[in-house]
């Protein structure tokens, strides 16, 4: 940061030495959600893999959690068939996380200073969704019921650095 002893701003005095020193840092993550392929939740060819005919895109315009794709767009073939579907022919939700990081280090004397952290992890508590349940006949199918990340992990943290 730009305050204290050296910096552009409350060069002097109390106000330096409060201000000063600080450290702030961050990761930002954002991802486009992964490919998941749908599948049948039960099998039209003798316990062999068995995959639904695609008759539509399955996307819908607005996924909520509660019904990510169109089910309606997968069927299950005709008995003794493959189905025509695709493998990864549908994207789950993306993701966005923030990490936040603050600072201060405080000097003992000469070879010695004591480093205060605190640290956010999920800063926003912004929930990260998993895949769909993409079982076609299952009673969940298209439901997503489940996140991939923690909510908000809060740390702090002392080191004395010598």
């Amino acid at each position: 940061m730009p305050f204290g002893s050296g910096k552009s701003f409350l060069q002097h005095g109390v106000a330096s030495w409060l201000a000063g020193g600080w450290e702030v840092d961050s990761i930002v993550t954002i991802a486009t959600g992964n490919p998941f392929t749908v599948t049948l939740a039960t099998g039209v060819n003798n316990g062999a893999p068995s995959w639904p005919d695609r008759t539509g895109s399955g996307r819908l315009a607005h996924p909520r959690q509660w019904r990510w794709f169109d089910t309606t767009a997968f069927v299950p073939p005709h008995s003794n068939t493959y189905g025509n579907s695709a493998r990864s022919v549908l994207y789950g939700p993306g993701t966005s996380n923030v990490d936040f990081s603050v600072q201060r280090n405080f000097r003992i004397s000469e070879s010695v200073r004591l480093q205060f952290r605190a640290d956010a992890f999920n800063a926003f508590n912004h929930p990260n969704f998993l895949n769909p349940n993409a079982s076609i006949g299952s009673a969940t199918a298209g439901v997503i019921s489940g996140t991939n990340l923690d909510n908000r992990d809060m740390q702090l943290s002392a080191k004395i650095v010598f």
